[in-house]
Formats: C-alpha cells, structure tokens, sequence
C-alpha cells in the first residue's frame, strides 16, 4: 500500500460536495501511525493540509500533487485550492500550493458562517473541532443569556444567536480576534445583543459578576497563550470564580484541548475548585472526522449544569 493510500480513501468518503468546513484526515488521532503528523482540513473551496513534522520537499511535491490530481479529477466543483501549513517547531508557514483563495474567504457550518484565514497565521479563525459544541450550544440557547469566555472570533456567539439567545457576552484579551468576531456576527445578520469585552478574563470577574446571572456559559481556553494563561495553571481561577455567575438552571460548556489532561484529571479539577455548584451531565462525542486512538489526549468538551440541591 502506497504511504499516502488512507489520505485517498479519506477524500473519497469526505462529504467535500456538502461545500461546509470539515476534518478530511484526522492524523492527529493516531488510527494511521506512519502519517500521525498530518491533518487535512476542508475550508471551501480549499484543502487545507497541515503537518506537524517537517516534510522533505519531494514527499510535499508527491503529496500535494497526489491530493490536487485526486481533487481535480473527481472534486473539481468543491475544491478550487491547496493549502500547504508546515507547523514544526517554532515557526509556523502557509503556502498557497495550487489554486486561488476567496477574499474574503468564509466558511458554512450548518447555519453558521465564519471568516476564516488560512495564510497568515497558525490558527485560521475556527476550530473544526469544536463543532459538536457549537452545536450543543445553538441548540440550548433560546431566550438565553450567554456568557463566552476565551471567545476568539466568537463562533460559539453565532452558534447562539443562531439558536435565539436573547444576549451574549464574549469575552477575550486579543482585540484582533475580537475584531473578527464582530465581522462574523455581521456576515450572519446576529449582531444585535451582543458585547465584545476585550479584558483579561482573570481579571475581569468583577465586570462578569456585575452582569451575571447567566444561562449558558461556555468556557474554552487555549492550552497555552504566552503571558497570559496556562491551562494546567490557570484554569482552576477561572472555575473557582464560575459559582459567581450561575442562576439555578444554568448550563455549562467546560472545554480543554491538553493532550496531558485525562479526561478523569479534568473532571477532578473542576469538582474540587467549583465547591459543588455544578454537576456534570455528558462529555460531548467527537465531532465527525475526528477518530481518536485515545480518548484522553484528544479534546475534551464536558457539559455541567448547576447543581440541585
């Protein structure tokens, strides 16, 4: 079997005709251990291809060529563009391989749209990811007032408004994202009853506490954010404030994305600087896509709700 095979077989099952964002190959979750160091993303009309180990320039040639031959052949419609993003070490670099990228360049999630970037910088302006959440989220927002810390561009706010919150409060240090955020409360007509508050969270309860109840909060901190918030950390101040802001129903989106957080370790964590407010309800399946070996290293999105007494 040719080393580059499963990639084939997974464009060819990838539903790349429903034209909205999704993993293609989830070589992260180790089901293919010769080719652990790649993922392959669907940003239409673009595969975008990462890897996390630097790859001798013939194995990219061979690689891309094979994946824009397969593409053009049989998804020629969905697929207008390749995107090359080599993540090792330190520096990360995007490289438009084949094609043209919209500008600007949105994304379909089920109702949602996202603005997305995939030539600028690591990240490209949504987790594929997280869509499970997004989901829980929209669907457990009517009426709601919603609470979403660590915002980045704010999808989880769209997912929301999409779902008939009456108001959501995002929340993050970074302006730039939240710049984009705005952008995509515009693009999908939601911009009504929504705050941007670019502060350091670990510093703002007061302002949170001022706002608070809330119906839904959602916490997704990065792993690791240089000067600002280290999970394994920081996030025990943020759960030991969250008694703070709950009514008597209120629900919770608790994420971590660390490969050395066990889900086990997680649900301590939280149990013992929550003082009992909440309780846990479900971990959330894996978004589509997203075939995981080890379930403790992958994603782990845990939903709680206040706790009856």
């Amino acid at each position: 079997m040719h080393k580059f095979t499963p990639l084939i077989k997974a464009l060819e099952s990838a539903p790349l005709a429903d034209n909205e964002l999704c993993r293609v190959f989830h070589g992260r979750g180790h089901s293919v251990e010769q080719l652990s160091h790649l993922n392959i993303d669907f940003y239409p009309p673009c595969l975008f291809v990462i890897s996390y180990e630097e790859i001798p320039a013939s194995e990219l040639q061979q690689l891309s060529q094979l994946l824009w031959e397969w593409s053009q052949t049989h998804a020629a419609d969905a697929v207008t563009a390749l995107v090359f993003q080599q993540r090792a070490g330190q520096q990360t670099e995007n490289t438009l391989l084949y094609g043209e990228l919209p500008n600007p360049h949105s994304v379909k999630e089920g109702d949602c749209q996202f603005l997305v970037d995939l030539m600028s910088r690591q990240n490209t302006g949504i987790f594929p990811d997280m869509r499970r959440g997004r989901e829980f989220v929209q669907a457990h927002s009517k009426h709601a007032k919603v609470l979403n810390l660590f915002s980045y561009t704010c999808g989880f706010s769209i997912a929301a408004m999409h779902g008939g919150a009456d108001s959501v409060i995002n929340m993050d240090m970074n302006k730039g994202v939240l710049r984009t955020g705005k952008q995509n409360h515009q693009l999908n007509g939601v911009d009504r009853g929504v705050s941007f508050l670019p502060h350091d969270i670990l510093k703002s309860f007061g302002k949170l506490k001022k706002a608070a109840p809330f119906d839904v909060i959602i916490v997704d901190p990065p792993s690791f954010q240089k000067g600002s918030f280290i999970l394994t950390k920081d996030y025990q101040k943020v759960l030991r404030r969250l008694p703070e802001l709950l009514n008597d129903n209120t629900i919770l989106l608790l994420c971590a994305n660390s490969p050395e957080l066990s889900e086990a370790a997680f649900i301590a964590l939280i149990a013992e600087h929550t003082q009992g407010a909440i309780e846990f309800v479900e971990r959330l399946a894996p978004t589509d896509g997203f075939i995981e070996v080890d379930s403790d290293r992958s994603l782990k999105a845990l939903i709680y709700k206040t706790a009856q007494v």
